[in-house]
């Protein structure tokens, strides 16, 4: 069997009923630089559609993406800020969970929208090992600002 990180998932939005986006969790962490690129992109200001969340166990404040999202078009079925997504986005539906580090398939969003290939697809697949890096490097981010959040005081 092979590990979560290493399965090649491949999806199909079109005509998706936008089940990840509409979810209301809060699971969509995101980092400043995510930030400040969805409200560039949308013309809105982070407040608009983000909020904070607190880590019990850390009080560390970290911001998430308000869910459903308010990026989605719901006539046209497609993102709005496509081209500026967060990771968490980019990576749907595998998903890391910052708080636990788990890598996880979120395969019953997706439904028959999802494929998982025996061998990498150039530009139609993806896996959390090919996104290693920036996933290391968003987690680190996000903590750090989580963090120095609290410090100051001011949540940000």
């Amino acid at each position: 069997m092979r590990s979560i990180t290493e399965l090649q998932v491949s999806t199909t939005c079109d005509g998706c009923p936008d089940s990840c986006c509409s979810q209301p969790y809060d699971w969509v962490y995101l980092t400043a630089e995510e930030l400040d690129a969805l409200s560039r992109a949308s013309g809105l200001p982070a407040n608009a559609f983000s909020s904070e969340r607190v880590n019990a166990a850390t009080a560390f404040q970290f911001k998430v993406l308000d869910l459903p999202c308010r990026f989605f078009d719901q006539s046209t079925g497609r993102c709005g800020v496509y081209a500026s997504r967060p990771l968490v986005c980019r990576l749907f539906p595998l998903y890391v969970d910052p708080m636990t580090g788990d890598g996880m398939l979120l395969a019953a969003q997706c439904g028959d929208r999802l494929d998982v290939l025996e061998e990498p697809a150039p530009n139609i697949s993806w896996s959390l090992e090919q996104y290693a890096q920036p996933i290391r490097d968003w987690v680190r981010t996000l903590w750090r600002e989580a963090k120095a959040g609290v410090q100051r005081g001011d949540g940000t």
